[in-house]
Order: structure tokens, then sequence, then C-alpha cells
């Protein structure tokens, strides 16, 4: 899940020892207090210290966009994200240990954290494993080139069936439907969707049965024009499936991490006036 380099571990052993050092703090909180909850000394101190985090990893987004920047390297920024997502989940788990779980907006923003870190996690898994499979799939053309030749391969086929039998011009069609997207095709790919596969011998042997000596030799012209179509478009929808898949999570990960602050905002703002409405508040 996580990239076993030097840098990586770096910033395992930053985010093990601040999450000893958390733990070895909440463990003397619990004995020393009598009440625990996000409004004492101590749990003032994990929030505004799990508030940091989040703001540390809302800043990768920001140093993402900002290719002239010199403030670290973006894995860099991308192995701490990973790590300090996790420990910021810890600490604002020990900041609202105690009582504020009856504080709606406190376990909102909580929950919404836990999502997060857990979508940040699943791109982290992404973003490791898809280039690796991208690779496998893509050729040197783009996506338009490779549309222009199964328009190409699928003209050739229907010259290849013009002016033939009411047989052949079936084959034909069916031929011509197994590189054609299904509706809904996006979806379909994110989820897996199925692999359609070329005509084997046996299957070429029923096809030549049902058309006539003469429309034999245009058929199998057909079948290697059908098997080469066939081909490209799998191809093409597997890069456009791993394409989808990292869309997908950005769509999911980005608007949460916006929900994100904004209920970090008003938990911050509550918490504020509710202080200093307090005795003793001030």
């Amino acid at each position: 899940m996580i990239l076993p380099s030097r840098r990586a571990r770096r910033w395992l052993l930053v985010a093990a020892g601040l999450l000893l050092a958390a733990v070895a703090a909440y463990l003397h909180y619990r004995r020393v207090s009598p009440e625990r909850h996000g409004g004492t000394a101590y749990g003032l101190a994990f929030g505004i210290a799990a508030a940091v985090l989040v703001l540390v990893l809302l800043a990768f987004g920001l140093r993402k966009r900002a290719y002239k920047s010199t403030l670290g390297t973006l894995d860099g920024w991308l192995q701490a994200h990973i790590y300090l997502g996790l420990l910021a989940a810890v600490v604002a788990f020990f900041h609202a240990s105690g009582g504020s779980w009856r504080d709606r907006v406190a376990t909102a923003t909580f929950v919404v954290l836990l999502l997060v870190v857990f979508t940040g996690l699943l791109g982290a898994r992404l973003y490791a494993a898809l280039p690796r499979r991208l690779t496998r799939v893509e050729s040197n053309l783009t996506v338009a080139e490779i549309s222009e030749q199964l328009n190409a391969l699928g003209r050739a086929m229907a010259r290849v069936a013009s002016g033939r039998s009411p047989a052949l011009g079936r084959i034909y069609r069916r031929l011509l439907a197994q590189a054609e997207p299904p509706p809904l095709a996006g979806w379909r790919l994110i989820f897996g969707g199925g692999r359609q596969a070329a005509a084997g011998e046996a299957d070429v042997a029923e096809l030549l049965a049902q058309v006539s000596e003469e429309e034999r030799p245009a058929l199998r012209q057909l079948l290697v024009l059908s098997r080469q179509r066939l081909e490209l478009y799998l191809r093409l929808r597997a890069q456009q499936r791993y394409h989808n898949l990292l869309q997908a999570w950005l769509y999911l990960h980005l608007p949460l991490s916006v929900v994100l602050l904004v209920l970090l905002a008003a938990h911050v703002l509550a918490a504020a006036y509710y202080g200093a409405l307090a005795p003793g508040g001030g």
C-alpha cells in the first residue's frame, strides 16, 4: 500500500515517534484527570494537534499544484500525507474521548476525518498499483488515435460485408458489436465489466458453416479484422478503466476533504464561542 522507499520509512518513523508520544500523553491524561473531554487542557492540546495535522494534510493539495515550489518533494509530501493522516485520526480520537461524542459537529468532524483517511489510503494503493498496469496496456497511441483505428477497422469490416448474404450480414453485426461500449460504459469499467473473447477455432468453424463456400474467404477476412479491432478495443478499455478509477477516487476524496475543512472550522468556532460563554471563560 505504501511505497517502501527511504523517504517512506523516514516518515513512518516520524509518525511512529509522534504516535508513541501521543499515546503516552493520553495514558497520563487518563491517570491524572478526573474528567476527560475536549475542553480540558489535555483535550484542547490533542484538539489543536489534530487540527494542525489536518491542515498539514490539506496543504498537500496545494503543494501538488505548486509546480515550482522547492518546499520538499512531492513524494515526501505524499508520504507525510499518508502517515500523518493516520496519526491525525488517532489524535482526534484522544481529543474527543470521554465526552465530545455528544457534540454532533465534533462527531461528524471525526467521522469525516476517518473517511478522508480511509479514502486517502485507498488512493495511495491506487497510485501505487495503477501506473504499473497502465504501462502494460498503454501504447504510443493516444485515445483519439486508437478510436480512429477502431473506426477504420469498423469501416473495413463494413466494406467486406457490403453486398453479401443476410447470413454474412448477421455475422458482421455480431462481430462489430463485440467492440462496442455498452450502456453506462464508464461505471461498468470502474466495477470491472466483462471481457469479450475473440472467436475460437470452434466458433470459426460454426460461423463458416453458416455461409456459402463463395463467401468464406470474405468471412475469414472479416474475422481477422474483427480480432484486430477487438484487441485494440480491449486495450483502450483497460486503459480507460484505470483512468476512470483514479477520477472516481478524486471525486470522492476531494469533496470529503472540503467537508472536513468546513466541519473543522465550525467545530473550532463553536468550541471558542461556547468556551467564552462558560463560567470563567471570559
